[in-house]
């Protein structure tokens, strides 16, 4: 080959591949039709060692996690959780959960010390208010949410209401009035499928995420029956709260629901009491959810 030949052939391979950069540039996009995955670390996860938790669940093809921070064990094992989460790139802490017991006088104040801890990390803050008690009515909650989210704000954590089951806030459509009455950027309130099952909203999905997708900060599912069993606490728990795939509430359209509502935040799996071998039903409930958003995105 002559240099005339030679540098003819590179012409041509440099315009195959400045067109090929081209085309791929100019491939849709649609950044609203998949979420990053997370994960309580419930469900067996509890015996691991911080390091094994993390790199189970970022084998497992998970995104991040999401911390209990309820008991003075769990506190004392955010530092590690964080220490551990930044050595990747690629996996984050997606939330952090605490409650505010009313009759616990010592504990429910130790959201503060959670905020300092995950403050401008791009870790939210999940607040649960407990059992309703007498002498803590809206008016308390109202001014104890707004004490929390402005100490939070100023420290760049967002805050989450989260509705959970048998708490003063069961749902998310009785949590949401009172997000709406702080009136905050930084205040938002969460789904949590399993807990609205509970609450009776099993047939009506697409009606709760309609009403509250506009201050939905936070999403959580697990595989779980349309109605729950409340013939005991065990059935409730079991019935509600399964790996992804089994029940027999309809996930995917559940999850064609959220992204026909453009919702961007994250998708968090819930373990709690799953008795199979996480390092079996992690990346199944993994691959099953990335199937389930491969057949949604299909029929668009």
């Amino acid at each position: 080959m002559n240099k005339s030949q030679f540098f003819a052939k590179a012409g041509l391979v440099a315009l195959y591949f400045l067109c090929l950069n081209a085309c791929v540039k100019q491939l849709p996009t649609n950044k609203s039709s998949k979420w990053p995955i997370s994960s309580y670390n419930f469900g067996g996860m509890q015996e691991m060692s911080v390091a094994e938790q993390v790199s189970l669940l970022r084998l497992s093809g998970y995104d991040g996690l999401i911390l209990r921070v309820a008991t003075p064990a769990n506190f004392e094992m955010l530092p590690d959780f964080i220490a551990e989460v930044d050595k990747y790139d690629d996996f984050q802490i997606h939330a952090a959960f605490v409650r505010y017991n009313f009759e616990d006088t010592v504990m429910r104040e130790q959201w503060k010390e959670v905020v300092d801890q995950i403050a401008s990390r791009h870790i939210q803050l999940w607040v649960i208010f407990g059992k309703e008690v007498e002498g803590y009515d809206e008016v308390f909650i109202e001014n104890k949410l707004r004490e929390i989210n402005d100490y939070a704000l100023v420290r760049g954590v967002e805050v989450i209401l989260y509705p959970h089951s048998s708490t003063y806030y069961e749902s998310v459509e009785e949590a949401l009035p009172m997000v709406k009455r702080v009136s905050s950027s930084n205040l938002h309130t969460a789904v949590h499928l399993y807990h609205e099952i509970r609450a009776g909203n099993g047939h009506r999905m697409h009606e709760v995420l309609e009403y509250s997708i506009s201050k939905l900060g936070a999403v959580t599912l697990a595989g779980t029956d349309s109605v729950a069993d409340y013939t005991s606490p065990l059935a409730r728990d079991t019935s509600t709260i399964k790996t992804i795939g089994c029940g027999s509430f309809d996930l995917k359209t559940f999850l064609a629901t959220l992204h026909q509502l453009k919702y961007d935040g994250f998708v968090g799996v819930m373990n709690f009491k799953i008795s199979a071998d996480p390092k079996v039903y992690l990346p199944e409930s993994k691959n099953k959810l990335d199937d389930y958003m491969e057949e949604i995105q299909s029929k668009l």
